[in-house]
């Protein structure tokens, strides 16, 4: 009985010595955030939003209030300006609706839940070509936001075929031949989608992917094989918010027999690579109590983001060991 008062009486006196700790953060100015691509043959796609505080909330009326609508924004292609037009969710054609969402990571399903709303044109002349730099011109909110970038000549591969994995009889890897520039600092991204519908379960006759997916792990240069031929295989990159069911279980990561599989190559300029390689590496350490936090290498001048020039070439494969 006296041991049990005992300890009574000291967890008392550790609750009384207990002291609340607030802690004042500061005010952080917002800052604006730029999404943009121009592609070979494609439209150019600009997303700009604003940062908000990291306890925010977060719901659909906190994401809608995130795009800055109303800005100007002019793309520029070394000849000529093309004032890019603000297009919402409703009103975005089938045509480049999976480009936007391939461009800003949410899927086109997504899409057309909340208010997205895009800067984009439709004359051809605009859309990406090899080898030019495009600058890009933001006016919103009282600020100039400028960033360039170049689609470098797009990369072609010399064979692709899928081989099944280690232990396995239906599921397996994509993988590649080419030959890399003999140019040093040529830097790569790789992007997957299959294009075939689920034969079985909830999603039947559903499109596998529905936009085109970069695995983690997707961007890398040629500091290790500068004008080599080589060899090198990619898994099944998926989205973060799907449940279907070969995310989960023996199938995740792996593409499978009978997919067929459209893969995008993209040659990026540095920046874009030195942009992407941090973004991987933040997802990679993803609440880990070791990382650094930080923000990511930009090529905006005036706010956050990142301007890409994709020089993409495309390829297809059909999974038959």
């Amino acid at each position: 009985m006296k041991q049990l008062v005992y300890i009574l009486v000291v967890i008392t006196l550790f609750i009384s010595c207990e002291k609340e700790v607030q802690i004042d953060l500061p005010d952080v100015p917002v800052e604006l955030v730029v999404e943009g691509v121009v592609d070979i043959d494609r439209p150019p796609i600009v997303v700009l939003t604003k940062t908000q505080g990291y306890f925010d909330p977060v719901d659909a009326t906190t994401i809608n209030n995130l795009f800055v609508n109303g800005a100007v924004v002019t793309l520029n292609n070394g000849s000529s300006d093309f004032p890019l037009t603000e297009i919402c969710t409703s009103a975005i054609p089938d045509s480049i609706l999976e480009q936007v969402a391939g461009t800003i990571g949410i899927s086109a399903q997504d899409l057309t839940s909340f208010n997205y709303c895009v800067y984009t044109s439709l004359d051809p002349f605009s859309w990406g070509e090899a080898g030019k730099t495009y600058d890009l011109e933001i006016q919103a909110e009282g600020k100039t936001l400028t960033a360039q970038t170049k689609i470098p000549e797009p990369v072609y591969f010399d064979s692709i075929w899928y081989e099944l994995g280690p232990l396995e009889d239906s599921l397996g890897f994509i993988w590649v031949e080419m030959d890399d520039p003999d140019t040093i600092g040529n830097s790569y991204r790789w992007f997957a989608q299959r294009i075939n519908k689920y034969t079985y379960g909830p999603q039947q006759g559903e499109i596998k992917d529905a936009q085109m997916i970069a695995p983690l792990g997707s961007i890398f240069d040629d500091k290790f094989f500068n004008g080599q031929k080589f060899e090198f295989a990619y898994n099944r990159g998926e989205l973060g918010n799907n449940e279907n069911q070969d995310d989960e279980g023996p199938e995740e990561r792996y593409f499978k027999n009978g997919d067929t599989v459209v893969v995008q190559f993209v040659s990026l300029d540095r920046p874009n690579f030195y942009y992407f390689r941090a973004l991987e590496d933040q997802w990679a350490t993803n609440g880990s109590p070791f990382a650094s936090p930080g923000n990511l290498p930009s090529n905006i001048n005036g706010g956050l983001g990142v301007f890409s020039g994709y020089g993409s070439a495309y390829d297809t494969v059909i999974c038959v060991p």
